[in-house]
């Protein structure tokens, strides 16, 4: 698989750690509402068009989330084709926490 799904006390665990990134992959408008403190925003529309943005955190724990974990398990599997290989999909998104 090229993710592993997490829940909200996983997510509590892994943003403890500094090599932890969280993306925000809702549209700009769904972010502005709400949204995990220190997350980036980059909808999964833009996803591969920003993918250079995210270069740096190739080798580092990436946190994917949306409302609801279904978009976010896309974003997982463009990611994971880009290089990326500690990916976690926040299982019922933002709704769950």
């Amino acid at each position: 698989m090229a993710y592993i799904n997490i829940d909200n006390k996983k997510l509590k665990e892994l943003m403890k750690k500094e090599d932890t990134i969280l993306i925000d992959i809702r549209t700009r408008e769904e972010y502005e509402e709400n949204n995990i403190e220190n997350s980036i925003n980059i909808p999964l529309n833009n996803l591969l068009f920003e993918i250079d943005e995210l270069e740096e955190y190739k080798e580092k724990n990436v946190i994917v989330y949306c409302r609801s974990g279904h978009r976010s398990i896309t974003a997982c599997n463009l990611l994971h084709m880009e290089g990326f290989n500690k990916l976690y999909n926040l299982e019922k998104g933002i709704i769950g926490l």
